[in-house]
């Protein structure tokens, strides 16, 4: 076993949050940090469509240049079937701040590493935390475990858990994940043998057990997302080729956008379900971006929102490292309960506005009057 490191904030996860407040403590503190990511960034990770006002936070970060030279597609226009059978775009002109971008997730997230790196942070790819353990007096002890099986150890002051919706670090300190539906995404990449107009536009249309995502990426394929309930998906086994397919084929708009595609991968299916954890904050530790907080695809607040959390969380989690304040470190916590609420008002609007199949199952959760969210395990 190697000898130990030590580090003043430890990150367990490297997505976007994790980099962020990683960043974030790099640029603009003394502190030092290490980002412990599982993979060398080179799994499979769907696009994902951000507005223009990801553009301040990225500078804020000193990374907007090196994201402007990346491939990512422009988004001008989302077009919905949402309420009604008529096709309705809405171009992204009308934005002050400029079209939007289609990401490209695995691109997006290994430059954020890259970044990090050459701001002096700490990353090891291709890492799990095996374990862990609280030292007397304060901080952490993990024990770290390679792909190649190698164990090494870094001792910690701070904790930081960026593991996703899955939050593994916080529900094993004690956190319970407050959910309010459990929404699942079966997604599929497509591939065409002859050349198509390519349009950059996200198309989103609803069907009566959710909805369906379709977006063309930068390399050329279209990525497609069936958004249901895990129940739903089970019940019909929408998470097989053949009924999938065979309900995106009742789809009319999205049907003819992946008219002569071939699966590129398996289907995948990943949690997007909606929830906050009853404690974000605790000894020596917190929990950011999907984590901490995380909302439906449909809000289109996944990476953007991640980024915030993760400067935010970072400039309280300094001003408690530096100063021993732990107010900011309150506030954070508030300010999750408070944009969950919030969001959750939102999310009954919009999904109110889609009418025709109100008596369904899916539909029908997320309109009744007041949510009432389940205390996952």
């Amino acid at each position: 076993m190697s000898q130990t490191p030590n580090v003043d904030v430890a990150i367990i996860g490297g997505g976007p949050a994790g980099i962020a407040l990683a960043l974030t403590i790099c640029l603009y503190s003394k502190l030092t940090v290490a980002v412990i990511e599982q993979t060398a960034y080179d799994n499979l990770r769907t696009g994902e469509h951000v507005s223009a006002s990801l553009l301040p936070l990225l500078d804020y970060l000193q990374v907007k240049q090196p994201f402007l030279a990346d491939n990512h597609t422009p988004v001008y226009n989302v077009a919905a079937l949402w309420g009604h059978s008529e096709l309705h775009s809405r171009p992204s002109i009308i934005n002050q701040m400029g079209e939007g971008y289609l990401l490209d997730r695995t691109e997006f997230d290994a430059m954020l590493a890259e970044q990090l790196v050459r701001k002096g942070g700490q990353l090891y790819l291709e890492t799990k935390c095996a374990e862990g353990e609280q030292l007397e007096g304060g901080g952490w002890r993990l024990f770290l475990k390679d792909n190649s099986g190698e164990y090494s150890q870094l001792e910690t002051r701070y904790l930081v858990d960026a593991t996703g919706r899955q939050a593994r670090i916080s529900k094993r300190l004690g956190a319970k994940s407050l959910a309010c539906d459990t929404l699942v995404g079966i997604s599929a990449l497509l591939d065409f043998e002859s050349d198509r107009s390519n349009t950059e536009e996200v198309l989103i249309e609803s069907i009566p057990e959710g909805w369906w995502y379709s977006a063309w990426l930068p390399n050329g394929t279209l990525i497609v997302v069936l958004m249901t309930d895990i129940d739903i998906m089970r019940q019909g086994k929408l998470h097989k080729d053949k009924q999938w397919v065979e309900l995106l084929s009742q789809a009319t708009h999205t049907k003819q956008r992946v008219r002569g595609g071939q699966l590129v991968y398996p289907l995948a299916v990943k949690p997007s379900h909606s929830h906050v954890l009853d404690r974000a904050v605790g000894e020596d530790w917190m929990a950011i971006g999907d984590a901490a907080i995380a909302f439906d695809p449909l809000s289109s607040m996944g990476v953007g929102h991640a980024i915030t959390c993760g400067c935010d969380a970072a400039v309280a989690l300094v001003e408690y490292l530096i100063n021993n304040e732990d107010r900011m470190l309150k506030q954070y916590q508030e300010r999750l309960k408070l944009n969950f609420d919030n969001y959750l008002s939102i999310r009954h609007r919009y999904y109110a506005l889609e009418q025709r199949w109100s008596d369904l199952p899916f539909w029908k959760r997320r309109t009744q009057s007041a949510p009432i969210p389940l205390t996952a395990e």
